[in-house]
C-alpha cells in the first residue's frame, strides 16, 4: 500500500481536489492568519501477477471424451484507490480496477460515511467492507455448520447502515439501490449482535428467513445454541433448524463438536486444530462423510499449504477429493513479492488457482 504521486491529468486533478479539501478555512488571530490541515489522503493499493497455468483434464459430459487444454500464460491486476477525509464525521471513497475491469469513479464507487451515531456505506459489490466483506446485515447472525445462511442470495447489498453502539448492541440494515421490484425488496435484511449478562447474541433476518444464536462460556468451553426458520422453495414453506456447538481447549489442541437438526434431518460434525513445529494443522469429519485435513506453515525458505477435502469436485475427473497443494516463496528484500508453484482441483480456489500453476505475484 502506497501513497502515490499521481501523474496523469485526471489523477492529478483528483489529487489536487483532495489536497484542497485537506486545508480548512483560514483562522484569523491577532497576530496572523493561518490554515489548519487535516490528514486527508489518497492511497493506492493493489496486487498484480504473471502466471503460467495448465488447466485440469476434464471429461466432456456429452461425448465422454477427455479434454486437455494447453498451458496458458496470463496476467491479472487489481488496483484500488481510496480517498479519506477524517474526523468525527468522515468519508471514504473507494474504487478500482478489479480483474482488469475498471470501475468508474462515480456511480460505481463505494462511499462510506462514519458519524458519531451511525455509519452508512453505499456502493457496488459488497457495500460494507469491500469484496467478501459481508454486505448483508443478516450476516451478523452466526449459525452452525449444516445450518442455512439467512437469505438465499448472500452479499449483494448496495447499501449498508449500521449503528455500532445502540445501547451496547450493533444494529444494521442493508438492501438494494433499486427497490422497484419485489425481488430487490426481498433482499432487504437486518442484523443484530451484542452481549447481555455474559451471553453473546446474534440475529439476522431477510425476507422469510430469520435466525438467532446465543453463546456463552461454560467450564472453560464456549457453548453456542442457534435456531432458524428458513423458507424452502421446494417445500413452499418455512423449515425449522436448530443446533448446538461446543468449542473447548484440550492442552495445546482445540476441539469443536456440533449437532444440528434441519427440517427433521440430524447432522453432526467434529474438528480439531493445533500447531505442530510451527505448522497449523486442522482435521475434521461430519455426518456427510466429508473428511477434511489442512496443514500450512514454513518449510525452509518456502511456505507449504496442503488442503484436502473428501467432497467430490464436480468440475474435474477426480472422484475422491478436492486437493490444493503448493509452496510459496517470499522474495527477500521485497515487500509482498512472491513466487509460487501449486496444484488445485478446488472450484472454490481457497488458496491457489485451479490447475497446475507457476505464478509470480506483487503487492503495492
Amino acid at each position: 500500500m502506497k501513497k502515490a504521486l499521481l501523474t496523469t491529468t485526471a489523477l492529478v486533478a483528483l489529487n489536487s481536489a483532495a489536497f484542497a479539501s485537506s486545508i480548512d478555512t483560514p483562522v484569523n488571530s491577532a497576530s496572523s492568519t493561518h490554515h489548519t490541515h487535516s490528514a486527508a489522503t489518497i492511497v493506492w493499493s493493489g496486487d498484480a501477477n504473471i502466471k503460467y497455468n495448465v488447466p485440469l483434464v476434464a471429461t466432456d459430459a456429452t461425448t465422454g471424451v477427455k479434454n486437455k487444454a494447453d498451458g496458458v500464460v496470463a496476467s491479472d491486476v487489481d488496483l484500488d484507490v481510496t480517498m479519506t477525509s477524517p474526523g468525527a464525521y468522515s468519508a471514504t471513497i473507494s474504487a478500482g480496477i478489479e480483474g482488469g475491469a475498471l470501475e468508474k469513479l462515480g456511480p460505481n464507487a463505494t462511499v462510506t460515511v462514519t458519524t458519531p451515531l451511525f455509519n452508512v456505506s453505499v456502493g457496488t459489490d459488497d457495500a460494507a467492507g469491500g469484496a467478501g466483506g459481508g454486505a448483508d446485515a443478516s450476516d451478523l447472525y452466526a449459525d452452525i455448520d449444516h445450518m442455512t445462511n439467512i437469505g438465499e442470495d448472500e452479499d449483494t447489498s448496495d447499501w449498508y447502515i449500521s449503528i455500532p453502539n445502540f445501547g451496547g448492541w450493533t444494529v444494521a440494515a442493508s438492501g438494494e439501490k433499486d427497490m422497484s421490484t419485489t425481488t430487490a425488496k426481498n433482499k432487504t435484511s437486518i442484523g443484530l449482535k451484542g452481549t447481555v449478562g455474559g451471553l453473546s447474541v446474534t440475529a439476522g433476518g431477510m425476507h422469510k428467513d430469520a435466525g438467532v444464536s446465543v453463546a456463552t462460556s461454560l467450564m472453560g468451553a464456549t457453548v453456542k445454541v442457534a435456531a432458524a426458520s428458513v423458507y424452502s422453495d421446494t417445500k413452499n414453506k418455512n423449515v425449522q433448524e436448530q443446533g448446538v456447538q461446543v468449542d473447548m481447549p484440550l492442552g495445546g489442541m482445540n476441539l469443536s463438536v456440533n449437532s444440528t437438526t434441519t427440517d427433521g434431518t440430524s447432522n453432526w460434525g467434529a474438528s480439531i486444530s493445533t500447531t505442530v513445529a510451527g505448522f497449523a494443522v486442522s482435521a475434521g469429519t461430519d455426518s456427510d462423510e466429508d473428511n477434511q485435513f489442512k496443514i500450512s506453515g514454513p518449510m525452509g525458505p518456502v511456505t507449504l499449504v496442503i488442503d484436502y477435502d473428501s467432497t467430490d469436485p464436480t468440475t474435474t475427473d477426480a472422484k475422491d477429493a478436492t486437493i490444493e497443494a503448493g509452496v510459496t516463496y517470499a522474495v527477500p528484500g521485497t515487500t509482498g513479492t512472491t513466487i509460487s508453484a501449486s496444484y488445485s482441483n478446488d472450484p472454490d480456489e481457497d488458496n491457489f488457482d485451479m490447475g497446475t500453476q507457476v505464478k509470480m505475484a506483487f503487492k503495492f
